[in-house]
Protein backbone atom coordinates (compact mmCIF):
# COMPACT_ATOMS: atom_id res chain seq x y z
CA UNK A 1 0.00 0.00 0.00
CA UNK A 2 1.12 3.42 -0.61
CA UNK A 3 3.43 5.23 2.14
CA UNK A 4 1.57 8.70 1.16
CA UNK A 5 -1.16 9.70 3.69
CA UNK A 6 -5.00 9.49 2.55
CA UNK A 7 -7.21 12.00 2.51
CA UNK A 8 -11.49 10.80 2.43
CA UNK A 9 -13.75 14.12 1.23
CA UNK A 10 -17.40 12.91 2.38
CA UNK A 11 -19.57 15.47 0.35
CA UNK A 12 -23.10 15.13 -1.63
CA UNK A 13 -23.09 17.94 -3.54
CA UNK A 14 -20.99 17.52 -6.89
CA UNK A 15 -19.58 20.77 -7.48
CA UNK A 16 -18.77 21.00 -3.76
CA UNK A 17 -17.08 17.33 -3.96
CA UNK A 18 -14.90 18.38 -7.08
CA UNK A 19 -13.91 21.78 -6.04
CA UNK A 20 -12.18 20.55 -2.57
CA UNK A 21 -10.71 17.30 -4.40
CA UNK A 22 -9.37 19.41 -7.15
CA UNK A 23 -7.63 22.15 -4.32
CA UNK A 24 -6.18 19.39 -2.50
CA UNK A 25 -4.76 17.89 -5.94
CA UNK A 26 -3.36 21.52 -6.47
CA UNK A 27 -2.05 21.41 -2.80
CA UNK A 28 -0.81 17.71 -2.43
CA UNK A 29 0.95 17.52 -5.95
CA UNK A 30 0.27 13.85 -5.51
CA UNK A 31 1.98 13.30 -2.17
CA UNK A 32 -1.47 12.49 -0.94
CA UNK A 33 -4.33 9.69 -1.54
CA UNK A 34 -7.44 11.47 -1.81
CA UNK A 35 -10.61 9.48 -2.24
CA UNK A 36 -14.15 11.06 -2.73
CA UNK A 37 -17.56 9.35 -1.62
CA UNK A 38 -20.90 11.05 -1.66
CA UNK A 39 -22.36 10.65 1.38
CA UNK A 40 -21.71 9.11 5.27
CA UNK A 41 -22.47 5.74 4.75
CA UNK A 42 -20.17 5.26 2.72
CA UNK A 43 -17.91 7.38 4.00
CA UNK A 44 -18.15 4.79 7.34
CA UNK A 45 -17.64 1.71 5.15
CA UNK A 46 -14.66 3.39 3.94
CA UNK A 47 -13.26 4.10 6.87
CA UNK A 48 -13.88 0.21 8.51
CA UNK A 49 -11.67 -1.03 5.59
CA UNK A 50 -9.19 1.33 4.95
CA UNK A 51 -6.77 3.77 7.15
CA UNK A 52 -7.60 7.33 6.75
CA UNK A 53 -5.25 10.16 7.94
CA UNK A 54 -7.93 12.91 7.74
CA UNK A 55 -11.72 13.18 7.08
CA UNK A 56 -13.41 16.21 5.22
CA UNK A 57 -17.15 15.45 5.64
CA UNK A 58 -20.22 17.93 4.88
CA UNK A 59 -22.56 18.14 7.74
CA UNK A 60 -25.79 18.01 6.16
CA UNK A 61 -26.14 14.64 3.84
CA UNK A 62 -28.93 12.47 3.40
CA UNK A 63 -28.49 9.01 4.99
CA UNK A 64 -25.97 9.43 7.63
CA UNK A 65 -24.91 13.17 8.12
CA UNK A 66 -21.40 14.03 9.32
CA UNK A 67 -22.32 14.53 13.00
CA UNK A 68 -23.95 10.72 12.57
CA UNK A 69 -21.17 9.68 10.92
CA UNK A 70 -18.55 10.95 13.23
CA UNK A 71 -20.74 9.49 16.18
CA UNK A 72 -20.70 6.17 14.46
CA UNK A 73 -16.80 5.89 13.65
CA UNK A 74 -16.03 6.51 17.29
CA UNK A 75 -18.64 4.33 18.52
CA UNK A 76 -16.80 1.53 16.36
CA UNK A 77 -13.26 3.13 17.84
CA UNK A 78 -12.35 4.53 14.00
CA UNK A 79 -12.22 8.21 15.72
CA UNK A 80 -10.63 10.35 12.72
CA UNK A 81 -9.29 13.52 12.30
CA UNK A 82 -11.64 15.38 10.76
CA UNK A 83 -12.58 18.26 9.15
CA UNK A 84 -16.60 19.94 9.02
CA UNK A 85 -17.71 21.61 6.14
CA UNK A 86 -21.29 23.01 6.04
CA UNK A 87 -23.44 25.97 4.92
CA UNK A 88 -25.07 26.14 8.62
CA UNK A 89 -23.16 29.02 10.74
CA UNK A 90 -24.77 27.08 14.23
CA UNK A 91 -22.06 26.85 17.14
CA UNK A 92 -23.78 23.66 18.26
CA UNK A 93 -22.96 22.14 15.40
CA UNK A 94 -19.44 22.72 15.52
CA UNK A 95 -19.45 22.11 19.52
CA UNK A 96 -20.37 18.99 18.81
CA UNK A 97 -18.02 17.91 16.00
CA UNK A 98 -15.36 19.11 18.27
CA UNK A 99 -16.35 17.04 20.93
CA UNK A 100 -15.93 13.75 18.73
CA UNK A 101 -12.63 14.54 17.30
CA UNK A 102 -13.00 17.32 14.82
CA UNK A 103 -10.22 19.76 14.50
CA UNK A 104 -11.42 22.57 12.28
CA UNK A 105 -14.90 23.77 11.15
CA UNK A 106 -15.50 25.69 7.02
CA UNK A 107 -18.49 27.60 6.24
CA UNK A 108 -19.47 26.81 2.65
CA UNK A 109 -18.63 28.05 0.10
CA UNK A 110 -15.22 26.77 0.52
CA UNK A 111 -12.45 29.14 0.29
CA UNK A 112 -9.20 27.55 -0.91
CA UNK A 113 -6.84 29.27 1.10
CA UNK A 114 -9.23 28.51 4.24
CA UNK A 115 -9.26 24.49 3.35
CA UNK A 116 -5.89 24.55 2.79
CA UNK A 117 -5.00 26.04 5.82
CA UNK A 118 -6.94 24.10 7.89
CA UNK A 119 -5.73 20.86 6.08
CA UNK A 120 -2.35 21.77 7.28
CA UNK A 121 -3.31 22.26 10.39
CA UNK A 122 -4.62 19.24 10.66
CA UNK A 123 -1.69 17.04 9.28
CA UNK A 124 0.28 19.26 11.74
CA UNK A 125 -2.02 18.60 14.39
CA UNK A 126 -1.86 14.01 14.26
CA UNK A 127 1.88 14.54 13.50
CA UNK A 128 3.15 13.20 16.94
CA UNK A 129 -0.27 10.94 17.14
CA UNK A 130 0.83 9.25 13.69
CA UNK A 131 4.27 8.40 14.78
CA UNK A 132 2.95 6.35 18.25
CA UNK A 133 0.07 4.98 15.73
CA UNK A 134 1.34 3.76 12.56
CA UNK A 135 0.76 -0.01 13.00
CA UNK A 136 -2.69 0.59 14.54
CA UNK A 137 -4.97 1.52 11.71
CA UNK A 138 -6.88 -1.38 9.95
CA UNK A 139 -5.05 -1.71 6.82
CA UNK A 140 -6.69 -4.17 4.23
CA UNK A 141 -4.87 -5.64 0.96
CA UNK A 142 -5.48 -4.33 -2.22
CA UNK A 143 -7.77 -7.16 -3.80
CA UNK A 144 -9.04 -7.38 -7.80
CA UNK A 145 -11.61 -10.29 -7.52
CA UNK A 146 -15.12 -8.91 -6.63
CA UNK A 147 -15.90 -11.53 -4.35
CA UNK A 148 -12.72 -11.37 -2.22
CA UNK A 149 -13.41 -7.45 -1.69
CA UNK A 150 -17.13 -8.49 -0.44
CA UNK A 151 -15.18 -10.90 2.03
CA UNK A 152 -12.96 -8.31 3.08
CA UNK A 153 -15.92 -5.92 4.35
CA UNK A 154 -17.85 -8.81 5.17
CA UNK A 155 -14.95 -10.17 7.80
CA UNK A 156 -14.44 -6.22 9.06
CA UNK A 157 -18.12 -6.22 9.82
CA UNK A 158 -17.43 -9.23 11.74
CA UNK A 159 -14.58 -9.19 13.85
CA UNK A 160 -16.26 -9.29 17.06
CA UNK A 161 -17.75 -12.49 16.48
CA UNK A 162 -15.25 -15.10 17.65
CA UNK A 163 -16.73 -17.84 15.81
CA UNK A 164 -16.45 -16.11 12.50
CA UNK A 165 -14.98 -19.06 9.92
CA UNK A 166 -14.03 -19.49 6.48
CA UNK A 167 -17.48 -20.89 5.95
CA UNK A 168 -19.38 -18.29 7.07
CA UNK A 169 -17.39 -16.19 4.65
CA UNK A 170 -18.35 -18.62 1.75
CA UNK A 171 -21.88 -19.21 2.69
CA UNK A 172 -22.01 -14.92 2.65
CA UNK A 173 -20.38 -14.66 -0.93
CA UNK A 174 -22.14 -17.75 -2.43
CA UNK A 175 -18.99 -19.64 -2.88
CA UNK A 176 -17.54 -22.98 -1.67
CA UNK A 177 -15.12 -23.02 1.03
CA UNK A 178 -12.14 -24.81 -0.45
CA UNK A 179 -12.33 -22.85 -3.56
CA UNK A 180 -12.39 -19.39 -1.11
CA UNK A 181 -9.66 -20.87 0.80
CA UNK A 182 -7.19 -20.95 -2.19
CA UNK A 183 -8.88 -17.70 -3.62
CA UNK A 184 -8.29 -15.57 -0.56
CA UNK A 185 -4.58 -16.67 -0.12
CA UNK A 186 -4.06 -16.15 -3.82
CA UNK A 187 -5.46 -12.48 -3.36
CA UNK A 188 -4.41 -11.58 -0.08
CA UNK A 189 -1.42 -13.21 0.43
CA UNK A 190 -2.10 -14.44 3.52
CA UNK A 191 -4.17 -17.37 5.02
CA UNK A 192 -7.74 -16.61 6.30
CA UNK A 193 -6.87 -17.56 9.57
CA UNK A 194 -3.50 -15.28 9.28
CA UNK A 195 -5.61 -12.36 7.80
CA UNK A 196 -8.59 -12.45 10.53
CA UNK A 197 -5.87 -12.94 13.33
CA UNK A 198 -4.34 -9.45 12.24
CA UNK A 199 -7.55 -7.72 11.66
CA UNK A 200 -8.28 -8.44 14.79
CA UNK A 201 -4.96 -7.51 16.71
CA UNK A 202 -5.08 -4.28 14.18
CA UNK A 203 -8.51 -3.52 15.49
CA UNK A 204 -7.47 -4.49 19.24
CA UNK A 205 -4.54 -1.90 18.62
CA UNK A 206 -6.85 0.94 17.30
CA UNK A 207 -8.81 0.10 20.77
CA UNK A 208 -6.18 0.43 22.99
CA UNK A 209 -4.78 3.41 21.39
CA UNK A 210 -7.83 5.10 21.07
CA UNK A 211 -10.54 4.47 23.51
CA UNK A 212 -10.01 4.20 27.49
CA UNK A 213 -12.38 0.24 27.05
CA UNK A 214 -11.03 -2.07 29.10
CA UNK A 215 -8.98 -5.04 27.94
CA UNK A 216 -11.50 -7.59 28.65
CA UNK A 217 -13.69 -5.55 26.66
CA UNK A 218 -11.76 -4.98 23.79
CA UNK A 219 -10.80 -8.84 23.43
CA UNK A 220 -15.06 -9.29 22.98
CA UNK A 221 -14.94 -6.23 20.31
CA UNK A 222 -12.46 -7.73 18.70
CA UNK A 223 -13.79 -11.83 18.69
CA UNK A 224 -10.70 -13.19 20.53
CA UNK A 225 -12.38 -16.36 22.83
CA UNK A 226 -11.57 -14.91 26.33
CA UNK A 227 -9.22 -12.11 27.60
CA UNK A 228 -6.79 -14.51 28.54
CA UNK A 229 -6.71 -15.18 24.97
CA UNK A 230 -5.93 -11.95 23.86
CA UNK A 231 -3.28 -11.38 25.58
CA UNK A 232 -1.69 -14.63 24.81
CA UNK A 233 -1.94 -13.86 20.99
CA UNK A 234 -1.08 -9.96 21.14
CA UNK A 235 1.95 -10.66 23.42
CA UNK A 236 3.23 -13.70 20.94
CA UNK A 237 3.03 -10.97 18.37
CA UNK A 238 4.00 -7.80 19.83
CA UNK A 239 6.20 -9.46 22.88
CA UNK A 240 3.87 -6.95 25.36
CA UNK A 241 0.79 -7.17 26.48
CA UNK A 242 -2.14 -5.31 25.77
CA UNK A 243 -1.76 -3.07 29.02
CA UNK A 244 2.32 -2.36 28.62
CA UNK A 245 1.83 -1.73 24.74
CA UNK A 246 -1.05 1.08 25.88
CA UNK A 247 1.32 2.69 28.29
CA UNK A 248 4.26 2.36 26.48
CA UNK A 249 2.40 4.33 23.30
CA UNK A 250 1.27 6.98 25.79
CA UNK A 251 4.60 7.47 27.70
CA UNK A 252 6.35 7.91 24.08
CA UNK A 253 3.29 10.57 22.78
CA UNK A 254 3.77 12.41 26.49
CA UNK A 255 7.46 12.68 26.23
CA UNK A 256 6.93 13.54 22.39
CA UNK A 257 4.54 16.53 23.71
CA UNK A 258 6.57 17.62 26.42
CA UNK A 259 9.48 17.69 23.98
CA UNK A 260 7.88 19.51 21.61
CA UNK A 261 6.59 22.24 24.38
CA UNK A 262 10.22 22.55 25.80
CA UNK A 263 11.16 23.32 22.07
CA UNK A 264 8.49 25.64 20.84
Amino acid sequence: MSEYPCILIAEDELPTRNGVLKALQTWSQGKVNLHTVENGLEAFQYRRIHPVDLLITDIRMPGLNGIQLLERLKKEGLETTSILLTGYAEFEYARKAMALGAVNYILKPVEYQSLIAAVEEAFETRKLWKQSHTDSALAMPQVHNDSIRKALIFISSELSNPSLGIRDVAEHIHLNSSYVSVLFKEETGQTFSDFLTRQRLSKAKELLLGTDMRIYEIAERTGFSSSKYFVKVFREAEALTPKEYRNDRKKFQEKSGSDRDENA
